[in-house]
């Protein structure tokens, strides 16, 4: 499973009714640690666990401490200090050398599910979600929260939907781009006006396939949902449809835009789509990709994806070395 939120409470939903379920956020952070402050993970009394908090070290005690909540229906919070010799994580020869606290709440259909049906439907929608929650151990899970948004008592943490990668090409080479989009969590729109290109039968992790004309795609219903967009026809015509359309109707999400091929092919395919690649929305990404080596497609593909996830996600895709845990 993948461990987005989105992916954890859409696996949770189907089953939220079976036996007791127990939400841990993680709330505060210092120093070094797996997941920073708002990650969040689900555990049911008959040990299913949805989603991560850590790399797998502090799940099992995680466990065992929601079996105290789920007695008591209140929320508690603990704390693991990577530094501390007595500490259960230093027990556990976890090494990162942090501290990290939880809340555990307990979630059942007489708190409504600590509104975690809702933050479902609305991460559905392609809606970003401040979810508060109260932080203050030992009061029953799912009490009104305080009303003032600025309440030291509150934990709020921003919950965005997966990305969204539009894949404008539907050929054998967008098939691992596709496949290891989804695999991150990603939706995956793959468009393909051709003939036996973009056939839901091969791009089965697709979120959505489509066969939209190159020029016409400002007009769908996922137009405006594309966060990365990789345009890979291997046509200059079509791959010029596809810039130019951008051009007359950007797309409102959009944060990254690549081209593949080499640059002088760029430059062609703006010439055919009558546009100056000053007038696309955003820096146009041509060649598509980072310097990774590998000519096969799986190897593109993973360079393309590298490089749209950092853009994405603001980062610069250079190496961590030299710089702070999870840091540029």
């Amino acid at each position: 499973m993948n461990h987005h939120i989105y992916h954890v409470l859409s696996d949770w939903f189907p089953q939220r009714d079976a036996g007791n379920w127990l939400l841990a956020t993680i709330i505060n952070t210092e120093g070094s640690s797996y997941r920073k402050a708002g990650a969040m993970m689900l555990f049911s009394e008959f040990g299913s666990q949805l989603g991560v908090v850590s790399g797998g070290c502090l799940e099992s005690d995680l466990l065992h401490q929601s079996r105290r909540c789920w007695e008591t229906g209140n929320s508690r919070i603990v704390t693991y200090d990577m530094q501390e010799e007595g500490d259960v994580a230093w027990r556990l020869g976890i090494g990162c050398g942090g501290e990290v606290t939880l809340l555990l709440q307990p979630v059942s259909a007489q708190n409504n599910w600590l509104g975690l049906t809702d933050v479902l439907d609305a991460l559905s929608r392609q809606q970003t979600v401040y979810f508060s929650q109260p932080v203050t151990p030992g009061i029953p899970s799912g009490s009104a929260a305080a009303s003032d948004p600025g309440d030291k008592a509150l934990f709020t943490a921003t919950l965005t939907p997966p990305p969204t990668l539009g894949i404008l090409g539907g050929g054998v080479d967008a098939l691992p781009l596709c496949d290891m989009a989804s695999r991150l969590g990603w939706r995956v729109i793959v468009n393909d006006s051709r003939a036996r290109y973009a056939r839901p039968a091969d791009f089965t992790t697709a979120t959505v396939t489509d066969e939209q004309p190159a020029g016409d795609i400002s007009g769908t219903d996922w137009y405006h949902q594309m966060n990365a967009v990789i345009v890979m026809h291997h046509q200059v015509r079509m791959d010029g449809e596809a810039l130019a359309a951008m051009v007359s109707v950007p797309p409102q999400s959009l944060q990254y835009i690549a081209l593949l091929g080499p640059s002088h092919r760029a430059e062609r395919v703006l010439e055919e789509a009558g546009i100056d690649e000053s007038q696309l929305p955003l820096p146009l990404h041509a060649p598509a990709g980072i310097a990774i080596g590998g000519e096969l497609p799986e190897s593109i593909a993973l360079s393309m994806l590298a490089q749209a996830h950092a853009v994405v996600h603001g980062k610069s895709a250079r190496s961590l070395k030299g710089k702070p845990c999870q840091a540029e």
